[in-house]
């Protein structure tokens, strides 16, 4: 599921778009690979230490590394908030402070999101 503004605009669509479309196609190729899977490998993703509830996506791509964030809602769904991209072997403050600004919003709107796909 995807993060969605009151005005109805999808952030993590619009980030996702703006990426090369070779990297669209891998961090699809592996959200659809994730969502097979029972337990992901910590490898993939797990919590972000610091921001609770908080889940840091990994997909590394052609040198870049790729960092979906999202969250769990009930059920193990995974909401994308924001995406983000590592640099330096960190994830940009504002993106993570973004993400979790979303989730909160989340917590308190369970209806602003839709499918990812």
């Amino acid at each position: 599921m995807d993060y969605i503004e009151p005005s109805g605009r999808n952030p993590i669509a619009e980030w996702q778009a703006g990426l090369p479309p070779d990297a669209q196609a891998w961090i699809d190729a592996r959200l659809i690979q994730m969502e097979l899977m029972l337990r992901w490998p910590p490898k993939w993703a797990s919590d972000y230490k610091g921001y609770d509830g908080i889940i840091e996506l990994r997909i590394p791509f052609n040198r870049v590394q790729y960092r979906p964030l999202g969250m769990y809602s009930p059920g193990r769904l995974v909401i994308l908030l924001n995406g983000a991209i590592e640099k330096g072997g960190k994830i940009p403050r504002r993106d993570l402070d973004t993400a979790a600004t979303r989730r909160q919003t989340v917590i308190r709107e369970p209806f602003r999101v839709r499918a990812h796909f």
